[in-house]
């Protein structure tokens, strides 16, 4: 009888605390405070208790078994992925890295959506992108000395094995474009220049120190800003640039220029009282050589020029442009298209 009244007893409680803990599963309700899941100082960096240094060791999952998936907060009601805490989060919540085009939630893309902003970065990685409190550096990567923010991280791919040389900041590819010829002929203008020295990005463009700079990253742009510097503009040349067709107008270094036989020293290979170049219009995005072949800025020899021997190719030249070798080809890049007269070695 006695132990017919224990059963009795237990197996109704048993069932009840049962019922109760799969009530409990099924309505779990948001704590009050993170400070009683995670301790005191949970959002304090310098508390042994911050919720960054738990995941030094770990990975976001154990993040996202209360807060989420996405981190919208999740059985704790308390979001990780507001504006005053981690907006750049989900970032990870994916393939961290990759192609774009293979993993399109990868870093990469998700800064592009952002509009280029790096600072949800710098929240975990730290303001040099050295590791930060999630021990992770951006910088076995992104190895120039900006980390992220070098030019090359957005302007080149920094990947291929050419441009994680750290001197070649600028396209090929293009931030809009995963066609290389969307970017035009900025390669043989900077690192592959046979006709002068390299060009300067200046004398294009204003180049920023910092990503963030005024100016750098405009909202809605689909193309950068044209300014021009001063070998663009030499002897009074108006450059101008042609969104559109994508021509450069009025630049000296395509034959903008005029020479006058009465201020110079050498009158005599003057047949007019100018020399003048052909104002050529190149066409940036167009890449078969035929935009810089010698006599398309300037007819050989110049208008106005003598052609010192009657030689219809003007593989003359070198005698008195000591830059230039028996075939006409260019051999002394810097002394061509440097905004001045070079002759008879100067």
């Amino acid at each position: 009888m006695k132990l017919l009244k224990i059963y009795l007893f237990v197996i109704p409680l048993i069932l009840i605390v049962n019922y109760s803990c799969s009530d409990l599963k099924e309505d779990i309700s948001a704590p009050v405070s993170s400070s009683g899941i995670h301790g005191e100082g949970v959002l304090n960096k310098n508390s042994p208790n911050f919720h960054g240094g738990y995941l030094v060791n770990k990975e976001f999952i154990f993040c996202q078994k209360c807060h989420a998936g996405d981190f919208s907060g999740g059985i704790t009601g308390v979001s990780c992925n507001s504006s005053l805490c981690h907006p750049a989060i989900s970032v990870h919540s994916f393939r961290p890295t990759g192609s774009d085009s293979v993993y399109p939630n990868v870093h990469g893309a998700f800064i592009r959506k952002n509009g280029w902003n790096m600072d949800g970065c710098k929240t975990c990685h730290g303001t040099n992108y050295s590791g930060g409190i999630s021990s992770q550096t951006c910088q076995t990567c992104h190895k120039s000395s900006n980390g992220p923010e070098a030019c090359n991280t957005c302007h080149g791919n920094f990947n291929d094995g050419i441009l994680t040389d750290s001197t070649r900041l600028a396209p090929p590819r293009t931030v809009l474009s995963e066609d290389n010829s969307a970017a035009g002929a900025h390669v043989s203008h900077l690192y592959e220049n046979d006709l002068t020295a390299n060009v300067d990005c200046e004398q294009c463009h204003v180049v920023p120190n910092k990503v963030n700079d005024p100016g750098h990253i405009i909202p809605g742009a689909t193309h950068a800003t044209l300014t021009f510097g001063d070998l663009a503009k030499n002897l009074g040349a108006d450059p101008s640039y042609n969104y559109d067709n994508k021509k450069c107008s009025n630049v000296y270094c395509h034959g903008n220029f005029t020479f006058f036989k009465d201020s110079t020293s050498f009158a005599f290979i003057y047949t007019d009282s100018l020399i003048i170049g052909n104002n050529f219009q190149p066409q940036w995005n167009k890449l078969d050589d035929s935009q810089a072949e010698c006599g398309t800025c300037h007819s050989l020899p110049p208008i106005g020029h003598q052609n010192a021997g009657n030689d219809p190719e003007a593989t003359t030249c070198s005698v008195c442009h000591l830059g230039v070798g028996a075939d006409g080809t260019i051999i002394d890049s810097t002394k061509h298209i440097n905004g001045k007269i070079n002759v008879f070695g100067n």
